[in-house]
């Protein structure tokens, strides 16, 4: 009996369960804030490489149909090779893109491409040039 009286009288690590109680409520919304920022930049990242491929394939076509169809089509396979497939059939995201001038492509223009992510309400630009001997 005096064994057990000691053992729940012992006070020896007390101070790791009461850093437990205090400081792990502290800890998880911390963990749960630093893993929506990491997926929110992470998804803000894979758009702004899906909208700079978009723009490349834009200006490195030939005319401006061409242009239209191929932005479409690296849109839709980029999308879906990063894991958007869903977002686009569903209508969350969108694009975008405006020329300076027209014809789109003409030498030294500026072309504009705008993802816009619905769901977040995000939008990402990327802005390419028409080469000068186009």
């Amino acid at each position: 009996m005096k064994r057990f009286r000691e053992f729940i009288f012992n006070e020896d690590g007390s101070a790791v369960v009461e850093f437990v109680t205090l400081a792990l409520p502290l800890f998880i919304p911390l963990f749960i804030y630093l893993n929506q920022y990491a997926y929110s930049s992470d998804h803000e990242s894979s758009l702004r490489t899906l909208s700079r491929e978009m723009a490349r394939a834009f200006v490195t076509s030939e005319n401006d149909r061409i242009a239209e169809n191929v932005t479409y089509e690296v849109f839709v396979k980029g999308a879906n090779i990063l894991g958007y497939g869903k977002e686009i059939s569903e209508g969350n995201l969108k694009y975008q893109f405006e020329c300076k001038n027209q014809p789109c492509i003409s030498p030294d223009n500026e072309i504009r491409i705008l993802l816009l992510d619905r769901k977040t309400g995000k939008s990402i630009a990327a802005v390419e040039y028409v080469s000068p001997w186009a």
